[in-house]
Order: C-alpha cells, then structure tokens, then sequence
C-alpha cells in the first residue's frame, strides 16, 4: 500500500514537471505508463531472481497458485507429491514446444527419482546448463562418480556446481564436505532456487542450514 502511494507520488511529480516543461501529453502519459509497469515488475523480478529472503519468498509462493510454473517451486520444495503431479500435468498442457516438455518431464523425473525418464529427456533439454545439471544427476544415481565429476566440471552456475559435487561427497561417503558444499550452493542461489535449495537441505542434509 505505502509503496503504491509512493509511486502514483512519484508518477505525478513527473508527470507536473514534465508538463511544466511544456513536453506532449502523449510523451508524459507514455512516461507514466513506463513508470507504473516497472513499479509492478521490478519487485516481481528481485523476488523471483534476486530475494534471500526465505520467509518472503516463501509469502510470495504461496500467492502463486493460480501460476502452476512459480508454484511447481513451492510444491516441491514441500515435497507435496499430488501438487507436483497436478502441476506437471497443467505444464505439459500448457507447453507443446518438445524442449520445455523435456525440461518439465525432468524435473518430474528428479522428483520422483525415476532415473529412466531423465535419460529420455536430458538431450533435449534447450539450457546447456541445465542439460549438464540433470546429465550429472543420471550419472551420480547410477553411481559414475567419475563422470558426474567430469560433467560437474562444466557446469558454471555456482549453486548448480555447489550441489551436485556436494551430493558427489555424500555419495562417497565424506558428510563434512558435502555439508560445506550445500552451504556453498545454499549461499550462492537467489531467489525461487535458493527456497527449493534451502527446503530441500533443510529436510535431506539439515546440518548444511544451521544459521542459515
């Protein structure tokens, strides 16, 4: 609310200077409009990509509901199985296009852990990144340890690197660096991932969020 005041504020003083200045109604309506737009999406993009804050995203993610692609984040991270599933679903529906498909039909086999459906879909993952990720997930499930290493190493986005070689050391049995690794990819990741990141390390490896 406050922050609504401040923009229409803000919205016009610029606009009374501008036309103090004798500039086109058009032009300082066009101005206006281009104020109010950024108002709305500029807090919804820090929130999505740039927030740490977990009791606020965590706010902002339960308000999605009615948006299956920002909620699919809350409902995993709360391991809320029938959600997930529901949520999928309306996502295959909604994206024809064969690399979302493949990137959701992924993620759906992360969560379900079917090792079977990654395999079949990480070729046609689009994100070189993310085709990396879930490559690496195959090879670690399958316990080629060697080659998750190799495909880890090629893999740019900290928190992504940080968690895989932190489920590569549990794997191998080394709890203290893998739990230093989870705190690495937890203090890396912003936004929507870093909820995922923290629910999930807070159920799967809850030394790695003390004091988090």
């Amino acid at each position: 609310m406050v922050r609504n005041v401040i923009v229409y504020l803000f919205i016009f003083i610029v606009s009374m200077i501008l036309s103090m200045r004798n500039i086109s109604t058009v032009y300082i309506v066009s101005v206006a409009i281009l104020i109010a737009i950024l108002s709305i999406m500029l807090p919804y993009i820090h929130m999505v990509l740039q927030e740490t804050n977990l009791v606020r995203l965590e706010k902002f993610l339960i308000r999605q509901r009615k948006n299956p692609a920002l909620y699919l984040f809350y409902a995993i991270a709360n391991k809320q199985d029938e959600e997930v599933r529901i949520l999928i679903d309306r996502l295959l529906v909604k994206y024809k296009h064969p690399q979302k498909q493949a990137l959701y039909k992924a993620i759906y086999g992360t969560y379900r852990k079917n090792i079977t459906t990654v395999k079949n879909e990480v070729s046609l993952i689009q994100s070189v990144q993310f085709r990396y990720y879930y490559e690496t997930y195959v090879y670690i499930e399958e316990g080629n340890l060697e080659l998750a290493r190799a495909t880890t190493a090629k893999v740019s986005k900290p928190w992504m690197k940080n968690s895989l070689l932190s489920e590569i050391e549990l794997q191998t049995g080394n709890r203290p660096e893998a739990i230093e690794l989870a705190r690495q990819a937890l203090q890396s990741s912003r936004g929507l991932q870093r909820y995922i990141v923290y629910k999930n390390y807070e159920r799967e490896l809850p030394e790695a969020v003390l004091g988090a």
